[in-house]
């Protein structure tokens, strides 16, 4: 292989290679071989810090961008809690002057034309939760460099968004012998619109669930919810579990790449840290320090 010409450069001007020393000495192959080889090394090993450095700061400047389109994307945010909750649901993020926005957008909606306004809202927050997913599962990103900009805002309210993409809205129709008002039979099937868009879009819808599964992992590795509600989640997780790492598993898979089998066993990894634990030395939550957990926050809440 022909030696790099600064390798030349130096070994030319060095005055114990390619000529005599005071004493006569002259620099023998292995010894020039080995010092070409040093030089090698150390300039290789500065090449990988500058591309190692360039990964991160990337990382940060994407970490950045999705910071603004988080941020940009709050008023279609309030508008699918809106959705994904009954009608007059008390719990909403939506400030009171656009909430009364929203139910006068669906006193005016019609049965035989889409509501641009609720799949705008979807489309722009879910495109966004998907995109970042695919990152993720890419390698291009991490999730503890993005679950700052979501943490516990987007997961305390995460139920209406799963409602949505789950489909299973059946619980939210419970209106006694009354019956349903026009407003909730309205709110009902902007509901199921929405919800035949995810289904016709699966692979937003699935990424999305995926996106979910790696913030609420990362939130309960971090303690960052109430107990209870991680006790809950975990109790659940012991039937799904097991399906959440298949669906991230073989999503994975079907975006390829280099490593991708590495990073499927890595973040499927990742996802145990919102299960029970099996084993000591496992990921997971630990039952005896989340009960200890639960007590010490309820006596707090009581306490407020």
């Amino acid at each position: 292989m022909p030696m790099p010409i600064a390798v030349l450069s130096i070994i030319g001007h060095h005055p114990t290679i390619g000529g005599e020393t005071d004493g006569g000495k002259i620099m023998t192959d292995a010894e020039l071989t080995a010092l070409a080889t040093i030089l090698l090394v150390v300039v290789g090993g500065a090449q990988v810090g500058i591309l190692s450095g360039q990964r991160q700061q990337q990382r940060l400047d994407w970490a950045e961008m999705y910071r603004r389109r988080w941020t940009e994307l709050q008023g279609d945010w309030a508008t699918i809690v809106f959705l994904g909750r009954k009608a007059q649901d008390y719990y909403q993020i939506a400030h009171h002057i656009k909430l009364q926005e929203l139910r006068e957008f669906v006193k005016s909606s019609s049965n035989g034309i889409a509501s641009s306004w609720a799949q705008a809202s979807v489309r722009n927050v879910c495109g966004m939760l998907s995109d970042l997913c695919s990152r993720i599962l890419q390698g291009h990103i991490k999730i503890d460099e993005i679950y700052p900009i979501f943490g516990t805002e987007l997961l305390r309210q995460g139920a209406p968004l799963r409602t949505l993409l789950d489909g299973n809205s059946e619980y939210l129709k419970c209106y006694g012998s009354i019956g349903p008002t026009e407003e909730e039979l309205r709110h009902d099937r902007l509901r199921s619109e929405i919800t035949t868009w995810l289904v016709c879009h699966d692979g937003i819808r699935r990424r999305c669930l995926i996106m979910i599964d790696l913030l609420w992992a990362e939130a309960a590795r971090l303690e960052d919810l109430p107990p209870y509600e991680l006790i809950t989640a975990a109790d659940a997780k012991a039937r799904s579990g097991h399906l959440n790492r298949a669906r991230l598993s073989a999503e994975v898979r079907r975006l390829g790449g280099w490593g991708a089998r590495r990073r499927a066993r890595h973040l499927t990894n990742t996802l145990r840290h919102a299960e029970w634990r099996r084993l000591p030395w496992t990921r997971g939550l630990n039952k005896k320090k989340m009960k200890k957990l639960d007590e010490e926050w309820t006596q707090r809440y009581l306490n407020t």
